[in-house]
């Protein structure tokens, strides 16, 4: 061999040593003293997360109807038990629950009657949408249209067009000269929360609430462009849903529907509807609509698509004529279960890193929830085929929760964080929720609790960009469509990342626990069309909405990575600074808006902002004399600071709850009181403050003296978060 050959053969041996080591550097970093290797596995889930798995995952689980409390949802329960454990999870269970649930009576319609001045029945409602895509549309599992938990019986009246049903709805009516009182109210689904829109109408002396979608919101490319050709809303499509405006089971408030739990009475929950409630198609409705005088037309902005006036009513068209609504969905015990999948720790075993979707739907579910619990099942698989070909652990224990009953008002999730919130309270690091994975394939959305904002964004730097046209346009990844699609007005180049608002999973972890949370998917600049539909199925999702499962595959490595990050950093990757950011600048807009009249009547912001400036300074010096300076070799003080940094966010938790609200403990964060789908920042002072109104300390003072204590409660709970970064009991 020749000293060419023999300088061609180290070259190439150099070059293959090289290029291994480089790759144990991307994947190894070190074997813990538990024996588990310690890898970087964040390239390794780009690599492994299949579209053509979560595909096939997703076709399982719309096969059939899974509503909860029915047979199928115990069948899926199991099913996915049964992939947790195929795929090397540690343990897997099926959590029970007994709790109050709600349907249509078998074998009864609801329906929606104009009946004439001879009480027959001029005109009756389908009760059911007629399928229109794949033949299991007409699965006979399939239930008839119906709201959830509404009040029963029949009740008859003339019609109002109430626009969105919120509050400011009924104040135009009211100018306009239309009194509620003892009519039905015929009201538009969107803007808030179903649930919201019939305590509403109750309180404006409504006897019944009739339900629609709009093709302004829901068919804007027209009538004839509808599902299957598109992903809008055909004119039969009825929008199911809950009407219950609190979460968990309605008969254990606070505490879990375990089998020594005490139950209340339904007729002792007032938060249950007590007015008959039906969803109808938007074809359906405009027959109602036409059925009107328009001697009071409606406001134009109250004007939708439908091929007639917009009247505001209540006078019939035809003397004597009246709406019938006749409703017989019953409220049932039934059990409904939650998936648990738990994948242990090497180091710190007792801390949870928590991801969840719910499983039920009110159909098929394609998108909701389907999307997020097949992109759930197949992180679980890369996981565990990573777990079991490396010898690797995560360093922290992982958790896998597929809710039950979500969509009756986050029962499972509720329930199971009631019956194990002591334990939680302790050790959840953090709690990661996809509801919807793909509900359109525009770009990603995110909401966070400020914590953990930074995780979400840097996550999605590290995942391509599904969408092959952005690619060809020089956006790489998620975060670049992201960035462009959906910027932060106050950090140019960065995407928005939302706060948590409700109606999902992470409310319980959020509001209650004070985890931190987040929620993330894929969307379009509103929500899909046929959501809560018979046609929200494999259909729309493999040949409308994701071809290809490409949107789904990047949420998922998405959740994967982030997950990752939380479970394998060895310093928890929070963002405290950013959160006090956040409490500088919520409180900044409070004073601009209210300081004035808080000093007008005895109150003050003094001692709130007092508490800011000090969390600002304790996360300041947490930062830079702490996080900068620990030595990562010592286990006791990374355990020391990692545990201030988990327990940070639950100093925020008033175990008294908000003002008027015991159920709702976040003193920052919380659903919103008119709107279980939106969220306020400090709610329990600006709920406060809009009850006060114009009135001063002279004319409501029990209501100055509730805004003067929720003021020193926040004041105090902020500063005792600042305290608990300093090594200093005082």
């Amino acid at each position: 061999m020749g000293n060419k050959s023999i300088a061609l053969l180290l070259a190439t041996t150099s070059a293959v040593f090289f290029v291994f080591g480089a790759l144990i550097g991307v994947y190894v970093i070190e074997e813990n003293k538990n024996g588990f290797v310690t890898l970087n596995i964040k390239p390794l889930l780009i690599d492994e997360i299949s579209a053509e798995k979560i595909s096939a995952n997703l076709k399982h689980l719309t096969s059939v109807p899974h509503v909860a409390g029915t047979e199928q949802d115990l069948l899926q329960a199991e099913w996915v038990r049964n992939r947790f454990l195929e795929s090397g999870l540690d343990e897997a269970h099926t959590v029970p629950y007994d709790v109050l649930l709600s349907y249509p009576r078998h074998g009864v319609v609801n329906t929606v009657q104009l009946i004439d001045e001879k009480n027959q029945a001029n005109f009756t409602t389908a009760g059911r949408q007629p399928p229109l895509g794949t033949p299991q549309d007409s699965y006979d599992k399939v239930l008839m249209n119906f709201n959830a938990y509404s009040g029963n019986g029949i009740v008859e009246g003339n019609i109002v067009y109430a626009y969105y049903g919120r509050d400011v709805d009924y104040e135009e009516l009211q100018k306009r000269g239309v009194n509620i009182t003892g009519h039905v109210v015929l009201v538009r689904y969107g803007a808030i929360f179903r649930g919201s829109k019939v305590v509403i109408a109750a309180k404006w002396g409504a006897i019944g609430v009739i339900l629609f979608t709009d093709p302004k919101d829901k068919a804007k490319e027209g009538r004839n462009f509808t599902f299957p050709d598109s992903w809008w809303l055909p004119g039969m499509g009825v929008e199911s849903g809950s009407l219950y405006v609190v979460d968990g089971d309605p008969l254990t408030p606070a505490y879990p529907a375990i089998e020594s739990a005490f139950r209340l009475k339904e007729e002792e929950q007032a938060n249950l509807p007590r007015i008959p409630v039906q969803p109808i198609g938007y074809d359906e409705a405009e027959i109602l609509l036409r059925s009107m005088s328009c001697e009071n037309p409606a406001p134009p902005e109250w004007v939708g698509l439908l091929d007639t006036n917009y009247c505001l009513g209540p006078k019939p068209l035809n003397p004597d004529w009246k709406v019938r609504i006749n409703v017989s969905t019953t409220n049932e015990m039934r059990r409904t279960y939650n998936t648990i999948g738990i994948l242990r720790g090497s180091v710190e075993e007792d801390r949870y890193v928590l991801l969840g979707n719910h499983r039920d739907a009110w159909t098929f579910g394609a998108l909701d929830p389907s999307s997020g619990t097949a992109s759930m099942i197949e992180v679980v698989r890369a996981l565990g085929h990573i777990k079991n070909n490396n010898n690797w652990r995560p360093r922290r224990t992982m958790v896998f929760c597929s809710w039950g009953a979500e969509e009756f008002g986050l029962i499972g999730s509720y329930e199971w964080t009631q019956q194990f919130a002591k334990v939680l309270s302790q050790r959840a690091v953090a709690y990661l929720n996809v509801d919807v994975a793909v509900g359109g394939n525009q770009t990603l959305r995110g909401s966070a609790y400020p914590m953990l904002k930074k995780l979400l964004i840097e996550s999605s730097k590290l995942v391509p960009n599904p969408n092959a046209a952005e690619i060809a346009a020089g956006r790489k990844t998620v975060f670049d469509t992201w960035a462009k699609n959906s910027p932060d007005a106050n950090n140019p180049g960065q995407p928005a990342v939302g706060n948590m608002g409700g109606g999902s999973d992470f409310a319980p972890f959020a509001y209650v626990l004070g985890a931190p949370t987040t929620d993330f998917g894929y969307t379009a600049p509103s929500s899909y069309p046929t959501y809560h539909t018979l046609y929200d199925n494999y259909q729309l999702a493999s040949e409308i909405v994701d071809r290809g499962f490409v949107h789904h595959q990047a949420v998922a490595r998405m959740w994967a990575i982030s997950a990752a990050d939380l479970a394998d950093a060895t310093i928890l990757p929070f963002d405290i600074k950013s959160y006090a950011a956040f409490l500088n600048d919520s409180l900044t807009a409070l004073e601009d808006k209210y300081d004035e009249q808080l000093q007008q009547n005895n109150a003050t912001f003094k001692y709130f902002r007092a508490s800011v400036d000090s969390f600002s300074k304790a996360t300041n010096d947490f930062s830079e004399k702490t996080l900068d300076t620990i030595n990562v070799e010592d286990p006791l003080e990374v355990r020391r600071v990692n545990d201030r940094l988990v327990q940070l966010e639950r100093f925020f938790i008033d175990p008294k709850g908000l003002p008027d609200r015991p159920e709702t403990n976040h003193i920052v964060f919380s659903v919103s009181a008119n709107n279980a789908y939106g969220s306020d920042t400090f709610a329990g002072l600006v709920d406060l403050l809009f009850e006060v109104g114009n009135k001063t300390e002279a004319q409501d003072s029990v209501t100055w003296n509730k805004i003067r204590q929720h003021l020193s409660v926040i004041a105090f709970l902020i500063g005792e978060a600042a305290r608990s970064l300093s090594d200093n009991l005082w």
